[in-house]
C-alpha cells in the first residue's frame, strides 16, 4: 500500500506543472496584462510563458510595461 501512495505522489508531482498551462502577456493599447487563457479581440500578445513567475519577470524587463 505504501508503494502505491508514493507512486501516486510522484505521478502528481510530475504532471501538475504540465496541467498548469501557459501564461500570456498582452497589450490592449492602454495597459499590459497577464492572462491564463489566450486573450481574444484586439490584444497584442507580447509573449507566452510557462508560469506566472516567468511572465512577471519578463514584464519587468519589457521597457514598454514599465512606463
Amino acid at each position: 500500500m505504501h508503494r502505491y501512495l508514493v507512486a501516486g505522489l510522484l505521478l502528481a508531482a510530475f504532471t501538475m506543472p504540465a496541467l498548469a498551462g501557459q501564461v500570456y502577456v498582452a497589450y490592449d493599447g492602454k495597459r499590459y496584462e497577464r492572462f491564463s487563457e489566450k486573450p481574444k479581440g484586439s490584444m497584442n500578445i507580447l509573449g507566452v510563458y510557462d508560469n506566472k513567475d516567468q511572465a512577471d519577470k519578463a514584464m519587468k524587463k519589457m521597457p514598454q510595461c514599465n512606463k
